[in-house]
């Protein structure tokens, strides 16, 4: 099983995203655009496990949630990775990145103890929008005319969720979900 924990989204937001990931194809050649299902926020990929060790995982986003409370994010910007000619595009988010932090921080360190082989590098808050991307524009042209409206994203929960192929479609499906304590 190939698995991540991850903020998921409402479906009003996910309609959002889908709307500005049709905007973006305009700029686009060719690309794999994540399914409006799909949309979410990584925050700890842990990859290949056995389906034994899944319950460590639950306990794990058991206790870092407990220790957490609800907070708010927001859609900032637009921006992309580049790898050699092709381009990861993504929307960006800010508002309470010390919450969401310190949440990744409970679960990376966690997940190591237990012996997870995980990346080492910080937590960079995006929504994929897309993978291999051609744009058909200069990227600084489209940065400059994408605008992303600054929705709030209430985090209430985390998601643990396995990446699968149904049907030969990607697809996320969740496998366990902890809210958050209420912010009082």
């Amino acid at each position: 099983m190939r698995v991540f924990v991850a903020i998921d989204f409402d479906n009003k937001l996910k309609a959002y995203l889908k709307e500005k990931q049709n905007e973006l194809k305009t700029y686009c050649t060719k690309g794999n655009f994540t399914h409006e299902e799909n949309f979410h926020l990584t925050i700890v990929f842990i990859g290949e496990v056995k389906p034994e060790q899944i319950p460590e995982i639950e306990k794990v986003m058991d206790n870092a949630a407990g220790q957490s409370e609800g907070f708010t994010l927001k859609l900032s910007h637009f921006d992309y990775f580049k790898r050699q000619d092709e381009y990861l595009p993504w929307i960006g988010l800010d508002g309470d990145l010390t919450s969401l932090n310190d949440l990744y921080r409970k679960l990376h360190s966690k997940l190591k103890v237990l012996g997870f082989s995980l990346e080492e590098r910080d937590l960079k808050a995006h929504i994929t929008l897309g993978r291999r991307v051609k744009f058909n524009e200069p990227v600084q042209i489209i940065k400059k005319n994408f605008i992303i409206d600054p929705i709030t994203v209430p985090v209430t929960s985390i998601v643990l969720m396995e990446s699968s192929r149904v049907n030969n479609k990607l697809t996320y499906i969740p496998l366990y979900e902890k809210n958050l304590n209420i912010r009082s």
